[in-house]
């Protein structure tokens, strides 16, 4: 069976069916309609591109922006801890008088002077001048420290002395002679100082307090007008005369000095002993040093 069909150029084509049933043509029309690529299009590609790339730029802007927000966050921190720093170790003058003095009838007469200051690592400082460390005349000076929890105090007497501002702009010079004193209140270590007062070298001890609390710890020095070495003895028992006016500062610190207050007056001193061996040794010569031997196996 044949079918026959008219295309739009006025031939015929023959169209029939196969051995198998099924319809089998050779050409119907031609192709008007060509088949649409699946390519994309450029304009595509380069939109997609464009909002690729607006999206990383979107996110590393805002990335950066945080960034910026949060450096200058932790740098205005630091910058604030370090003003808060700077204001608590700053050395402030207290109003007030010191609540502790000296009841040693050999400088009552010398005139007094008193000043309170805080801050640093320092601590709490109550100073009393007996006299003027200027002046040619016999002066004692004296410091009741009570340092910050956890700071202990400079062992070594001019550090500590320049440390607390009690010499001030004093030319002073420290000698290497020391004394071991005693009082009620615990051990104190003396040092021989110079003072320059007016051109006129004043011999002086520098001392500092070794108490068994750390919570207070008293320094100074005691300078004699008549250009001869002051007495340690002396000085441990004017220190042994210290009393307190009023409530300390630290309660910890004022528990131990009452304490000690109430035991009977001890005072005492002695020069430091030697604590190393000043005897000449002869050294043995050379040739009966011992010699290291070559190692000949493991």
């Amino acid at each position: 069976m044949l079918i026959h069909a008219r295309n739009n150029f006025g031939r015929t084509p023959q169209v029939g069916l196969t051995g198998t049933g099924w319809i089998s043509c050779k050409k119907l029309a031609p192709n008007i309609h060509p088949q649409e690529s699946s390519l994309p299009i450029r304009g595509d590609i380069d939109t997609a591109t464009t909002n690729q790339f607006s999206s990383v730029l979107l996110f590393v802007g805002t990335f950066i922006r945080y960034g910026f927000y949060f450096v200058a966050a932790v740098v205005l921190g630091m910058i604030g801890l370090v003003l808060i720093w700077i204001l608590n170790t700053r050395v402030k003058t207290v109003d007030g008088k010191p609540a502790f003095h000296l009841a040693d009838s050999s400088i009552a007469k010398l005139p007094v002077s008193s000043q309170i200051f805080t801050g640093g690592t320092v601590g709490r400082v109550e100073m009393i001048h007996y006299g003027t460390p200027h002046n040619r005349s016999t002066d004692l000076t004296i410091a009741m420290v009570l340092p910050p929890i956890g700071v202990v105090a400079e062992s070594q007497l001019g550090v500590s002395l320049r440390g607390t501002g009690l010499l001030g702009n004093i030319r002073s010079v420290m000698l290497p002679n020391f004394y071991d004193l005693e009082t009620r209140f615990g051990p104190v270590r003396a040092m021989e100082m110079r003072i320059d007062a007016d051109g006129l070298w004043k011999q002086c001890l520098a001392f500092q307090s070794r108490f068994d609390n750390p919570a207070v710890y008293l320094t100074g020095w005691s300078c004699d007008a008549t250009g001869s070495q002051p007495s340690a003895s002396a000085l441990a028992c004017t220190l042994d005369t210290f009393r307190t006016d009023g409530n300390l500062a630290s309660t910890e610190a004022d528990s131990f000095m009452r304490a000690r207050m109430n035991q009977p007056a001890n005072c005492s001193a002695q020069p430091v002993s030697q604590t190393y061996d000043t005897r000449v040794h002869r050294v043995s010569p050379p040739s009966r040093w011992s010699r290291p031997t070559a190692r000949t196996h493991l």
